[in-house]
């Protein structure tokens, strides 16, 4: 059975807002809930932008300045180990130059930094172990490993770099918990009017990049997510349907596209495999001037064909959002409760300046559907995530804040 916040409205349990006129761009919490993690970042202004860690009871355990005092568009993603031994940041500082720090999760001690990567960083993942870290960018993935042999302190070195295909960009990359391998999303904006996209399976070998496979897509492919063990992946694309992948099979398992007028993008979407062995994935796209969700299962339609099942989605549910849906759509693992966020720019300024609508955050009960609350700010929302057991969620606006819901 969920389990929702005492307060049907959505009221955070408690809510920060570290530096007043800077955006909040990226949010991570570990799995007990006890540290979360949030930067802070602005799209069309400059600061000095710091990373940070809260408690469980909004206290604030650390603060780390991560750029000068006048850089440009700061913190584009955080993570954290599950063990909250480490916690890590990246970003940009401008068009050309990206940075990674990686800082101890108990006192804030910076134990790397790199502030001449090529690009922003897109995306990082910590392995469950926390001993490795995915950074992916726009046109390459890295991989990091923590060293803590004959050392005071862990120190964390480049394991590895590939490069991804010529012609894609990638703003989405995720390890395996287990760390077995790495999932890419990648679009290609040259194929026009109609984007195509690519996803890769990248096999780790020893802390290395080892095979790949690639399974072409009709449409560009936004974000993309995997289960735990990293055997199952699931991709929103850029027309507002979905791809699951198994890394067994060497095609894409299915692309599905619900029957629901309006529907374009999606830049969000959620994968599990719930201790019943069910496969669920969430998707949040836009549809027409307002956003959707909806739940498909992927579903066992076959016996093993060339020693692979033969999957098949099936609809259990969509609901709609009152704007276009953003990146923080999160599962818990045994898909019960679904976070989403939602929030769009003013295009009538060419989208050159912060004016943007109202944004919410939201849970939903994933079984049914059911919206069990909705928190609204005054600017959008992008990221929003809920710990493995659905007793916590946290959230990141543009206004500024950084909110924690106790769900228990």
């Amino acid at each position: 059975m969920s389990t929702t916040s005492p307060n049907s409205s959505g009221q955070p349990s408690w809510q920060q807002t570290p530096q007043a006129g800077l955006q909040v761009n990226s949010v991570a919490v570990s799995p007990d809930g006890q540290l979360t993690v949030a930067g802070t970042s602005s799209e069309f202004g400059s600061g000095q932008f710091s990373f940070y860690g809260y408690d469980s009871s909004g206290s604030l355990r650390w603060s780390v300045p991560v750029t000068a005092d006048n850089a440009t568009q700061g913190i584009f993603w955080v993570a954290v180990s599950d063990d909250k031994r480490f916690a890590a940041c990246g970003g940009e500082t401008s068009k050309t130059c990206g940075f990674l720090v990686i800082v101890d999760g108990s006192s804030g001690n910076i134990l790397f930094t790199d502030n001449n990567l090529p690009s922003r960083v897109n995306q990082l993942t910590f392995s469950a172990d926390g001993n490795w870290l995915l950074a992916g960018f726009q046109h390459e993935v890295r991989l990091y490993q923590a060293s803590t042999t004959g050392v005071a302190q862990p120190v964390f070195g480049l394991a590895d770099t590939l490069a991804l295909p010529a012609g894609f960009s990638s703003y989405s990359a995720v390890l395996a918990a287990n760390g077995s391998r790495v999932w890419v999303g990648a679009i290609d904006y040259n194929v026009k009017p109609v984007y195509s996209g690519l996803v890769q399976q990248i096999a780790l070998d020893n802390g290395k990049f080892g095979a790949v496979t690639s399974y072409s897509q009709a449409q560009g492919v936004m974000r993309v997510v995997t289960t735990a063990d990293g055997a199952y992946a699931a991709a929103a694309l850029h027309d507002g349907s979905c791809a699951f992948f198994q890394a067994v099979q060497t095609s894409t398992a299915f692309v599905y596209k619900p029957d629901l007028s309006g529907l374009n993008i999606a830049y969000a979407i959620a994968i599990t495999e719930t201790p019943a062995k069910q496969l669920v994935i969430v998707v949040g796209a836009n549809q027409a001037e307002a956003g959707v969700l909806y739940r498909l299962d992927a579903v066992q339609t076959q016996a093993e064909i060339a020693n692979y099942p033969v999957w098949g989605p099936l609809l259990r549910w969509s609901k709609p959002v009152q704007y276009a849906v953003n990146p923080g759509v999160t599962l818990d693992a045994a898909a019960t409760l679904v976070s989403a966020t939602d929030g769009k720019p003013d295009e009538s300024s060419g989208g050159s300046d912060q004016k943007e609508s109202p944004g919410n955050f939201y849970l939903f009960d994933a079984c049914s559907g059911q919206q069990l609350w909705q928190y609204g700010t005054k600017l959008m929302n992008w990221p929003m995530a809920l710990t493995p057991d659905g007793k916590t969620a946290v959230g990141g606006s543009d206004d500024g804040s950084i909110c924690y819901w106790n769900l228990q």
